[in-house]
């Protein structure tokens, strides 16, 4: 049986689609099409049965997947731990990020990976979107704050520090904020979400914020010029307002009650058959973490 036509068998399962089984594997549709009729003709058994829109697993070929998918990932996780020594690691990593947190955050980090692997082709979509990773062919998607459950791998690398900002002549003409029980009193900006709770360390969870929210918004940006026009407070991730507090057009507020950080993680299909280029990255990302001045990454370990 040819090993090669085995693997590209599983890996069509897996994705279900023969189109992003292909973008994954760097190989042509058509390629992986003659080469799992060869397997079926080798074998002489159906193994799939194929629409225009959809792949349906024979009786025959659900026992030969559930049978050879452990074998051909052991194969690859063997070939990767040998390849990924290797001095010039190449071909295509494709990761999608939230345009803000990539803008403002990860830029310097993505520099330095292409400059320490320059034959490695980045493609990088900027979005929040949800996505299916697999049909999509995405090796790595970062995300920030809570995720869905699902069955990607989900890899903690930061956690990123926030604050409250509210633009100066906002805080001149409001009520002074001794405690976060004086926010009652003011205007919020937030994020457009089911749930966007404001919690505080060194203050009674207890009490219930009731605080009156003119905008929410999915934008960190909108949201950050929305309150340096003065149109309310804004819980912001510390490295997005930075710029605007060193110039002067934002104050961080109720620093003595700090708001508690916000997850960045890493998601990607499958840790039993982890590429090299991904598993560069998935270091090189968490090394650089570490030394991010808004972002901790302790008690993080990589698989």
């Amino acid at each position: 049986m040819n090993l090669d036509n085995l693997r590209y068998f599983v890996r069509v399962v897996e994705a279900n689609s023969f189109t992003a089984a292909a973008d994954r594997l760097g190989t042509q549709k058509s390629t992986l099409s003659r080469r799992i009729s060869q397997l079926e003709d080798e074998l002489g058994i159906r193994l799939l049965q194929r629409t225009t829109r959809k792949l349906h697993l024979t009786p025959d070929g659900e026992e030969l997947f559930e049978r050879c998918r452990p074998l051909i990932c052991k194969l690859e996780d063997a070939r990767h731990g040998l390849s990924v020594n290797q001095p010039e690691p190449q071909g295509r990593l494709k990761l999608t990020m939230p345009t803000e947190l990539a803008l403002a955050m990860l830029d310097n980090l993505m520099a330095s990976f292409m400059q320490q692997y320059p034959k490695i082709q980045m493609e990088v979509e900027l979005t929040s979107r949800v996505i299916d990773m697999v049909e999509e062919g995405v090796d790595i998607a970062i995300r920030v704050g809570t995720l869905e459950d699902s069955s990607l791998i989900a890899q903690p690398v930061a956690q990123v520090a926030r604050g409250l900002y509210a633009a100066p002549d906002y805080l001149r003409h409001h009520p002074a904020l001794d405690s976060p029980h004086d926010l009652q009193r003011h205007r919020y900006i937030g994020l457009l979400m089911r749930t966007d709770p404001l919690h505080f360390g060194n203050w009674d969870q207890s009490h219930s914020l009731q605080m009156e929210t003119p905008l929410r918004t999915n934008s960190l940006t909108f949201m950050r010029y929305m309150a340096r026009r003065g149109l309310g407070i804004a819980r912001l991730p510390c490295f997005f307002a930075q710029p605007l507090v060193e110039s002067g057009e934002l104050e961080p507020v109720l620093q003595r009650y700090p708001v508690p950080s916000i997850a960045l993680t890493a998601l990607y299909p499958s840790r039993q058959h982890l590429n090299p280029k991904t598993r560069l990255f998935l270091d090189h990302l968490h090394t650089e973490l570490q030394q991010h001045p808004w972002a901790s990454n302790e008690l993080i370990q990589l698989p």
